[in-house]
């Protein structure tokens, strides 16, 4: 019972914050009404937004005017129930999935991000980290971070933020491999899709879960 609670909370949260994300992106007050169709304008009843299913019974179609609003809503709330589900045990790494699950999905659509929601999440985590060595990698990718942004341009100052949540949420050994495996598939989606720039922080957050899925996995395999 415990974990179909656990199930069913985690399919909520992924398919609230993509709520959320949709109306950040489109310039829709969060609080200004109950969920609706983005193309009529109806207001959705309690069936029409069940996770997963809903998408599934409908066809991704909206009940009302008939138009699509794509399966892949249900997709990333099948993945994202699995995957919060499995992280669930791990408080750190299950909240720093969520916040970086919706500054991905905003970063995606508008290439900007809310990263000062952060922020008060960071300097727990500093604090509670303090004694630990990470502090150092923190500081130094911060000091590397501002040079990039304000000096050389490189990159925008929202990165700051999730750079230094990953940095305070990894090891010394999988932040660089984090890192590593944001790049090569920013890079290969660049040469895939011959654009010449892109939002950063969706593949940061690919990297990072990636690394983490696959620590926990190897560790459940060797304990």
């Amino acid at each position: 019972m415990e974990k179909l609670l656990i199930i069913i909370l985690n399919a909520v949260l992924v398919s609230t914050i993509m709520c959320l994300a949709d109306r950040v992106n489109n310039h829709i007050h969060i609080f200004i009404k109950r969920s609706f169709c983005m193309h009529c304008g109806h207001i959705l009843h309690w069936y029409d937004l069940i996770p997963i299913l809903s998408a599934l019974l409908t066809h991704a179609r909206c009940r009302y005017c008939h138009r699509t609003y794509g399966m892949h809503y249900a997709y990333f709330e099948l993945v994202g129930m699995l995957v919060g589900s499995y992280l669930f045990s791990d408080t750190l790494a299950w909240i720093t999935a969520y916040l970086l699950l919706f500054l991905a999905l905003e970063d995606w659509h508008t290439e900007r991000i809310h990263a000062d929601i952060l922020i008060p999440y960071i300097v727990y985590l500093f604090i509670h980290s303090w004694s630990d060595p990470k502090i150092l990698t923190t500081c130094t990718v911060m000091i590397i971070s501002l040079f990039l942004v304000y000096y050389r341009q490189a990159m925008g100052s929202g990165d700051i933020p999730v750079l230094l949540l990953i940095t305070l949420t990894t090891t010394a050994q999988s932040f660089p491999l984090t890192l590593l495996l944001a790049s090569i598939s920013a890079l290969l989606y660049l040469v895939k899709h011959h654009v010449q720039r892109l939002p950063f922080v969706p593949f940061l957050y690919f990297g990072w879960l990636s690394i983490i899925l696959i620590e926990k996995i190897v560790t459940s395999m060797t304990s």
